[in-house]
């Protein structure tokens, strides 16, 4: 497969995760996050990265195993996956162009395409969004409360 059809596919996995969230659980994420803020939440990403990226990896049937739905923070867990994903496919989406240029472009261009594909992730602290519609950002409320 060609470095742009991996670019393009790779949202599959994306949308498996976002369409697998029932809305009880999206009402019952939102006041798990909002209760635990934002540091909380930081802190359960950066110590499970691991899992996530796992949970990323595997097919939709394998994400509806016992290990993954016993989970002990499986709520938590498919949020940061979901964010991840969506997060990575935006990247992906930045630099489509990168397939044009590599083995054939320059250096400096697929740099500044690079560039181009983290520059909206460093500056918009994406894993600070709640991408489920009809909700206000439950780390905003979080952040009003203390």
């Amino acid at each position: 497969m060609s470095l742009y059809n991996y670019l393009v596919k790779s949202s599959v996995s994306a949308e498996e995760i976002r369409y697998n969230f029932h809305r009880e659980e999206v009402e019952q994420l939102y006041n798990l996050l909002q209760e635990k803020g934002y540091d909380s939440y930081f802190d359960f990403v950066r110590d499970n990265q691991k899992d996530i990226l796992r949970y990323i990896a595997l097919s939709d049937s394998q994400r509806r195993q016992k290990k993954w739905t016993n989970h002990p923070l499986q709520l938590l867990l498919r949020f940061a996956a979901l964010q991840i994903a969506e997060i990575t496919v935006q990247f992906q989406n930045n630099i489509l162009d990168i397939s044009n240029i590599v083995d054939s472009g320059s250096y400096r261009n697929f740099l500044a395409t690079c560039a181009d594909g983290v520059l909206p992730l460093l500056v918009n602290t994406p894993l600070r969004e709640f991408p489920f519609e009809g909700y206000d950002n439950p780390f905003l409320a979080h952040k009003d409360q203390t």
